[in-house]
């Protein structure tokens, strides 16, 4: 790559992408081959020598320490001194220098505990850049930012390029790479699938690289009979979330939700499921009435929630995929020698019908990739016989082949009949695995669109308001 160039790097997990960055930046040594800069190879023993050669990384996980300030962080390990000692007037000067060059008006001597996930990304770059970094590698750097953020992250690697920065861009998400990349290279199963440039680089090519076959049934969206309604919602309303909010989903049907981030729809899904406080209105599964007071009550008369947030609140971390992939079970099994090994037996048929990359039953579930520990969280729902499943962003943070499964999943349950709504960021998506769209607004339902008859610019014009200003 050269310099004033955005070189995004694609590929699904396992593919070899954070492999290579690491040799890149001396955290790992190649077995064989070079690492040239400027033209002259160069062998790293370490991040420090990397750095030392103007290469930096910003990780996925923002490296800060929280206790510190704005100024500690973006200086840590490369504080100025003077007659022995720290130089804080000098260090408050070049932290400032470099915020500048961000155009962040973050406060320097702010603690990082109290900053926005953007902020800290800030900061994370701007210690790069106070290295006099001219190559910066960023590892998934949108997988927590919301689409405010996003802008902003993206005017500043427009800014690094313009200064003639070198930037390697990784992300899972397709959509950034058309926003600012120059240049996009995919790796499949530690190989160069192939290089293209952005403007041949549309979404259906870079697809196919990565996952290496044709894109026919990608999204999986079959021929289905909708059944008789499972999940009716009648003027559900919550003071400052959503209101006066009506719809219907049939037996078989997927049915998407729409919106900017803040529209309601998120806690639409959650109060539906029992997750946040009780809403007025009606909602009846199954042409039963149904007062959700938690998601134990909701999961009792069939109603299931994934949620977008799997660290949080969709998995256990720490205990293994067995245990996670119980969790909705352990109420029907009891834990006599035989009805565990119903459990395992059932484990084991979950972890094949998904295809979970995982080297045993029992590894702890935070040791997997994103895309399969999304998996684990979709998979404890197939066996328990639920109505309804509420998805909330299903495929947040995981690459196009875990996307494609995914998509299999959703369509093989809706022709058994469940009904399913899904809530996704990516309007791309909900058109392609949906029978229809809604739309929210501001808290309000403002269309009902027919996913077969209908374009992401329409959906887009609803959810921004500009159907009103039409």
């Amino acid at each position: 790559m050269t310099r004033g160039e955005v070189h995004a790097l694609l590929g699904e997990n396992g593919s070899g992408k954070s492999t290579l960055m690491k040799i890149a930046y001396g955290e790992l040594q190649p077995s064989s081959g070079r690492v040239l800069v400027d033209g002259a190879p160069q062998l790293f023993t370490s991040p420090h020598d990397a750095l030392r050669a103007g290469i930096a990384a910003v990780p996925q996980e923002v490296p800060v320490v929280p206790s510190l300030s704005v100024v500690e962080n973006i200086l840590l390990g490369h504080l100025p001194l003077k007659r022995g000692r720290i130089d804080w007037r000098g260090a408050r000067r070049r932290a400032i220098r470099t915020l500048e060059l961000l155009g962040s008006e973050i406060e320097p001597d702010a603690s990082v505990d109290r900053l926005r996930p953007s902020e800290r990304q800030v900061v994370a770059i701007a210690r790069a850049l106070a290295v006099d970094a001219q190559t910066l590698i960023f590892d998934e750097p949108t997988s927590s930012l919301s689409a405010e953020q996003d802008a902003n992250l993206f005017r500043i690697i427009r800014e690094l390029r313009r200064r003639g920065a070198a930037i390697v861009f990784i992300s899972q998400r397709l959509q950034d790479v058309s926003e600012v990349a120059d240049r996009v290279t995919v790796l499949r199963d530690g190989l160069v699938a192939g290089t293209l440039d952005a403007a041949e680089a549309d979404h259906d090519r870079i697809t196919e690289l990565m996952i290496g076959r044709s894109l026919t049934d990608y999204f999986h969206k079959s021929e289905r009979r909708p059944g008789g309604p499972v999940l009716e919602v009648e003027h559900l309303t919550r003071p400052g979330a959503f209101e006066d909010i009506s719809f219907r989903v049939s037996a078989g049907e997927v049915v998407g939700l729409a919106g900017l981030v803040g529209c309601g729809r998120v806690e639409l899904l959650r109060s539906i499921y029992g997750a946040d406080p009780r809403p007025e209105g009606r909602i009846l599964i199954g042409g039963r009435e149904h007062r959700p007071h938690s998601p134990a009550s909701s999961v009792r008369i069939g109603l299931g929630m994934v949620t977008g947030d799997r660290k949080n609140d969709g998995l256990v971390l720490s205990r293994s995929v067995h245990e996670n992939l119980s969790l909705v079970h352990n109420r029907r099994l009891s834990l006599t020698p035989l009805r565990h090994r119903a459990q395992r037996r059932m484990t084991r048929r979950l972890i094949d019908a998904l295809r979970i990359q995982t080297p045993h039953m029992d590894t702890v579930v935070e040791r997997l990739s994103g895309g399969n520990q999304q998996k684990v969280v979709l998979a404890r729902w197939l066996d328990a016989k639920m109505k309804v499943l509420l998805l909330d962003d299903p495929t947040r943070g995981v690459d196009v082949g875990a996307k494609a499964e995914i998509y299999r999943i959703i369509g093989e349950l809706a022709e058994q009949g469940v009904g399913i709504v899904v809530s996704s960021s990516e309007n791309p998506e909900l058109l392609g695995i949906c029978d229809r769209i809604l739309v929210m607004l501001r808290g309000k339902l403002v269309a009902e669109l027919d996913s077969r008859r209908t374009t992401e610019k329409e959906v887009v014009a609803y959810a921004t308001g500009a159907h009103i200003r039409a």
